[in-house]
């Protein structure tokens, strides 16, 4: 276990020098701001202060696993496509276990999206985050942002299985935007989307950022506890499905021998 945990601090950190050397412009980091003033607007028209916290989280957060998103999501097409995908299995190193530290790296150098998303919510309202419970809040606010890994990782081998088609992310990402609960609670989705929705991790940690934020934690506590249990438990799930898809990958890659050339 220590070793697969050195191997994805390490692929981590390689992934973050890429991302400064390749991929660490502003342009990134800005073009998130028109959907997030176009959102903030629609929010202010309804008046509603509740709404307008809830959006003071979710806007960044949904900024953040927009531009993640596809970038997590093409890490393994171009890692084959690169033709370096053949020195992770000479450390014989799971595909899964390194592809989760980039992931991770990807996530963390995507955060200043949301801070720069929370500004541009917090001076087109006026109305500053008063959160009750500091610390449920930012335990919550880790299980997001490990919710989006987890998400994101997902669809690294899914890319790969569809070939990546052109396309692909035009429609994923902003279905994903209402599932993942960042816009507004997933319960007021109609039915069929809530239980779909539920079936992701960052519903229900946005759901307990929603309690810490609205500080009735004692009538609330076993819902807090419920939306940390089953938001930990949901990534745990979705890893497993992952995990499995990465092995799908590598046993089509061994039998159609592209892991050289993809």
């Amino acid at each position: 276990m220590m070793n697969y945990i050195i191997a994805m601090y390490a692929s981590a950190i390689q992934q973050w020098k890429q991302i400064s050397f390749t991929g660490g412009n502003l342009s990134f980091h800005l073009a998130t701001i028109p959907m997030v003033a176009v959102f903030t607007w629609i929010a202010m028209q309804r008046g509603d202060p509740e709404v307008i916290s809830y959006l003071l989280v979710g806007l960044p957060m949904m900024t953040v696993w927009s531009g993640v998103a596809f970038r997590i999501g093409y890490t393994l097409t171009i890692e084959l496509s690169n033709q370096v995908l053949q020195f992770v299995y000479i450390s014989q190193t799971p595909v899964i276990v390194v592809s989760l530290g980039k992931a991770l790296a990807q996530v963390i150098w995507g955060l200043p999206t949301g801070l720069i998303s929370f500004f541009v919510v917090y001076f087109m309202t006026g109305t500053s985050l008063q959160i009750a419970n500091p610390g449920f809040f930012i335990f919550s606010l880790v299980l997001v942002v490990i919710g989006i890994a987890v998400a994101s990782l997902f669809f690294s081998p899914m890319m790969v299985l569809v070939g990546g088609r052109a396309g692909f992310f035009n429609t994923i990402i902003p279905f994903g935007l209402v599932l993942t609960g960042f816009v507004f609670p997933v319960d007021r989705l109609p039915p069929v989307l809530e239980v779909m929705a539920r079936c992701m991790p960052t519903s229900w940690a946005m759901e307990a950022v929603r309690l810490s934020i609205s500080g009735d934690v004692p009538a609330t506590w076993f819902g807090m506890v419920t939306a940390w249990g089953i938001s930990i438990l949901a990534s745990i799930g979705l890893a497993g499905v992952t995990y499995l898809m990465f092995r799908a990958v590598e046993q089509r890659i061994r039998i159609t021998g592209t892991r050289d050339f993809y």
